[in-house]
């Protein structure tokens, strides 16, 4: 089960295949830059230069393994559904979360 990722030449359009069959528009705004959710909670960033040629990087790392080859993305993974939506800064939070402690009552680090 994977899906692949790739632009379609000439369009702000990106062809997907694999688990799901569709072509899905690309939103732009200000910004270059696009975002693509992927139900294994993988979250791309893709980005369009003056030509129309896309590269991607790896903004969240879900559970597919996600390999980047030019302007192709293939995910091995099952894939129930894709979102494609505009870049936003916000949606990439590159904090480390705490793990919760299992018995705080323990911990003398615990509030």
């Amino acid at each position: 089960m994977s899906v692949t990722i790739s632009p379609v030449p000439g369009k702000p359009h990106i062809q997907v295949s694999g688990d799901i069959q569709a072509v899905l528009q690309v939103p732009f705004d200000d910004d270059d830059r696009f975002l693509v959710g992927i139900s294994d909670c993988t979250l791309l960033v893709g980005t369009y230069d003056e030509q129309l040629r896309c590269s991607w990087s790896v903004a969240r790392e879900g559970a597919a393994i996600v390999r980047i080859q030019g302007e192709r993305v293939d995910l091995h993974w099952s894939v129930e559904w894709i979102n494609v939506g505009l870049y936003n800064g916000a949606m990439i939070d590159r904090s480390e979360l705490a793990p919760l402690p299992l018995f705080p009552e323990l911990d003398r680090h615990a509030a």
